[in-house]
């Protein structure tokens, strides 16, 4: 081996400068000069491990890592145990992610030099960049042993423990940085994530505060106490700072995500939405704001767009349950019935708790999908027991007869809303002349709601009271939407706002009586009235059941549709109003065009029909349909069916039980003056069971058309029979199918006893407050004042008879 020629004199002298020259660059960051001085050094003598070593730390110090390795190796074959050059090489090794040969070099390092530090907290690094966090643990704290007082170590053991999810141990450590170093923001703010872990979540607000007043613009910190209050529906808070946060560090992601669920949660759709696309503009797979977004567009019924972002969201998270399950809810809102079918079977096939067991059999309900009807009621049935709010109320009155079940899942729903609420409270005011009164609806347009009630409106006294509506459905534009809003002394789109807002706004107007028209149909908002929007708060027309929630006062009703025998399954107090509870128009001449020619319908034979929607028709009642249609051989049955794959369903059914498919006759949907003036060809309305005709059997009543109706023990099951009572048809109302069927036979084969109830029917109709708005007015304007009356003596609400 040849001997390396060491340099003397005046070479050596020049050496030493150009080495500490070099020193002091690396020791002051700029690592190009230090390069250049080491480099001239190694023309000197380019043998010097030490130069190679310290010309390779130049190197990695300007990222040239690669570089920088081949330099430690050759200071390494000129001094094998050199010690930091082992360590450093791993280092580097580390930093283009050679992990495993990183940990090789730097525990080469320590068997020459076991207490070299920089070596020892390597290798507690790279142990846990390996995954090896038990270890990594161990190697922490040998090194702190040696060191005690280094923040460092203490820091990455913490970051080590939270990775194995010992968050109390963290707590621990991270306190021991800021115990060495108060003005670590950082430490501070990973305590307060370690104690969100622990859920210990008003500790944790304490510590992101105590991080927020050492460094204000720490801007993890500001996200995360965002984030939280948020989660505490603590709103004001927590979009200031997601705003403050997005001041001081601009297209800061997670506040930027954070504001836009914020905003999305509060329907402030429009703005909320829009921080999302700038959140998927920099990751475009960014799931949360996929989510988010697909929600924010389903506040303005765009349900397209809704799909296409579920749907990229699946492209690359197919085995996102919820987002599968939101796809089933938007097609069922798209009437893409059997999509939303299968949408619905591969959420819960995901995640259980993702079923929604009532929308799924209420969407197969719609297309008369039947094979498994028995099954997926037994499991709706054991979600209610099991309390579980994703067993939606509404379905389940049209799949079983029973108050019971019905008021479970309304008071499961119902609580899930309570809880996440704290309603203001409304200082009692004077009493006053004129009582204001509030509407609250998502169907002030063309809707069945409007149908019925919007002469009712327009008949109020506005002398003796003011009416305001709050209208929180998507902008639409028809005559309907005119005519209801020239029936109100105000008209208060509250679409965008949130439940929380909408309550303030209409206790700011100071609302006595705040009525709701939906319940937990479609769109309907519960949590405006969770949230007090009136001292008074009464359940009508919209939804046929209880709310189950202790935050609506009254429900408006009649003796029919709730018998003493049905009124403990309501939560509120009943309000029983004289007649039918149902208002509706006047009588209008009808159009008289149709014909039974131009509708498909037989000239000579009799037409049965029912113009319910088919998620209304269980197996129960279309089998005594078949068994009515084999006993009266000459007799069609007319349904309102626009679904194609329905139709083929329901075709099937019938031959299944006997009776040729071409005895089905389908209708479409067509505009109000035309359905009604198609309905009058009919011979008998068959009502459905357990939930009845509502609006289209006033409808039927209206074009003249007797209606059979079972009546059972729920509200929605007895509203036929309210409508028959009120206009003393009362022969018409069964109470089981043995009876139905019989009925129904009957009056198809015993012409003249149809005719004497068609003609008692005509007779009646013109004399019954049925269809009278101005009583219907009166009626309900006479139990407002008796709310409002019982509220201002101080007595509690209880239950009402209106009789006038």
């Amino acid at each position: 081996m040849a001997t390396a020629i060491r340099p003397s004199g005046s070479s050596a002298a020049q050496l030493r400068e150009l080495l500490t020259r070099g020193v002091k660059f690396l020791v002051k960051g700029k690592p190009s000069n230090a390069l250049r001085a080491f480099e001239e050094a190694l023309a000197i003598d380019p043998g010097n491990a030490d130069l190679h070593h310290h010309r390779a730390n130049a190197l990695a110090d300007l990222g040239q890592n690669m570089a920088a390795i081949d330099g430690y190796d050759r200071a390494i074959v000129l001094s094998p145990r050199l010690a930091e050059a082992h360590d450093f090489r791993g280092a580097a090794l580390a930093r283009i992610g050679q992990f495993d040969q990183a940990l090789i070099s730097v525990e080469r390092a320590l068997a020459i030099a076991p207490d070299n530090l920089s070596a020892l907290n390597n290798r507690a690094n790279l142990l846990r960049d390996l995954g090896h966090l038990e270890e990594a643990v161990k190697a922490f704290d040998t090194v702190i042993q040696r060191e005690p007082r280094n923040p460092l170590a203490y820091k990455m053991k913490a970051h080590t423990l939270i990775a194995l999810r010992r968050y109390e141990e963290a707590i621990v450590a991270f306190e021991r940085v800021v115990d060495l170093d108060p003005s670590d923001a950082e430490a501070r703010c990973n305590i307060g994530t370690a104690l969100l872990h622990l859920g210990r979540v008003d500790a944790g607000v304490g510590a992101f505060r105590a991080t927020l007043a050492v460094d204000p613009a720490h801007v993890e910190c500001l996200a995360n106490l965002a984030t939280v209050l948020a989660g505490q529906k603590q709103v004001e808070e927590a979009e200031a700072l997601f705003r403050r946060c997005l001041a001081l560090h601009p297209g800061y992601i997670e506040a930027e995500l954070g504001l836009g669920l914020l905003l999305t949660l509060q329907r402030r759709s429009d703005e909320g939405g829009r921080c999302l696309q700038n959140v998927l503009k920099k990751d475009l797979n960014n799931v949360p704001a996929l989510h988010g977004l697909a929600d924010a567009m389903a506040e303005f019924a765009l349900y397209d767009s809704v799909i296409a972002c579920l749907d990229h969201l699946l492209s690359f998270a197919p085995n996102d349950a919820l987002a599968h399950r939101k796809r089933g809810q938007t097609l069922m809102s798209m009437r893409r019935h059997a999509e939303a079918v299968a949408a619905f079977d591969q959420a819960a096939a995901l995640s259980p708790n993702m079923e929604l067991a009532s929308n799924r059999l209420f969407a197969g309900m719609q297309l008369g999908q039947w094979h498994d009807f028995a099954d997926r009621l037994e499991g709706v049935r054991r979600a209610v027991e099991a309390r579980n709010p994703n067993a939606t109320p509404f379905p389940i009155l049209s799949f079983v007869d029973d108050p019971e079940l019905h008021a479970r899942a309304a008071r499961n729903l119902g609580d899930l809303v309570t809880g996440s609420t704290k309603p203001a409270a409304i200082l009692r005011r004077p009493a006053r002349d004129k009582i204001r009164v509030g509407y609250f609806s998502a169907d002030f347009f063309n809707h069945a709601t409007m149908h019925l009630l919007v002469e009712t409106l327009e008949q109020h006294d506005r002398d003796r009271f003011e009416f305001t509506a709050f209208s929180f459905g998507s902008s639409r534009q028809d005559a309907w939407v005119a005519r209801a809003r020239a029936s109100f002394d105000a008209f208060e789109n509250v679409q965008l706002g949130e439940d929380r807002a909408v309550a303030k706004r209409a206790r700011d107007l100071e609302i006595d009586i705040a009525v709701d028209l939906k319940g937990y149909t479609q769109n309907g908002r519960i949590g405006i009235f969770a949230e007090r929007a009136a001292p008074i708060q009464v359940g009508y027309l919209g939804y046929p059941g209880t709310s189950g929630a202790d935050f609506i006062d009254y429900f408006v009703a009649d003796e029919i549709v709730i018998p003493p025998e049905s009124r403990d399954s309501f939560s509120e107090k009943i309000v029983y109003v004289p007649g039918s509870y149902q208002p509706n128009r006047s009588l209008h001449p009808l159009l008289m065009r149709a014909t039974r020619q131009s509708q498909g319908l037989p000239e000579d034979r009799f037409v049965f029909c029912c113009f319910n929607q088919s998620y209304k028709i269980t197996p129960s009642v279309f089998d005594v349909w078949m068994k009515v249609l084999r006993a009266v051989g000459d007799s069609v049955l007319w349904l309102w069916v626009d679904h194609e794959e329905a139709r083929s369903n329901f075709s099937r059914e019938a031959e299944a039980r006997g009776v040729d498919r071409s005895r089905l006759i389908f209708a479409s949907g067509t505009p109000l003056d035309e359905h009604l003036d198609r309905m009058r060809l009919a011979d008998l309305f068959l009502d459905t069971f357990p939930y009845n005709a509502h609006t289209s059997g006033s409808d039927a009543l209206r074009a003249g058309v007797p209606i059979l109706t079972c009546a059972g023990r729920s509200f929605a099951s007895r509203v036929g029979a309210s409508l028959l009572t009120a206009l003393n048809v009362c022969d018409l109302i069964v109470e089981d199918f043995d009876a139905y069927q019989a009925l129904a036979i009957a009056l198809a084969t015993d012409t003249a006893r149809l005719a004497n109830i068609r003609a008692q029917l005509d007779v009646n109709r013109t004399h019954s407050t049925l269809f009278d708005p101005h009583h219907a007015a009166r009626k309900l304007e006479a139990a407002y004042a008796e709310m409002y009356r019982r509220y201002h003596a101080g007595d509690p609400p209880e239950d009402i008879h209106i009789a006038f």
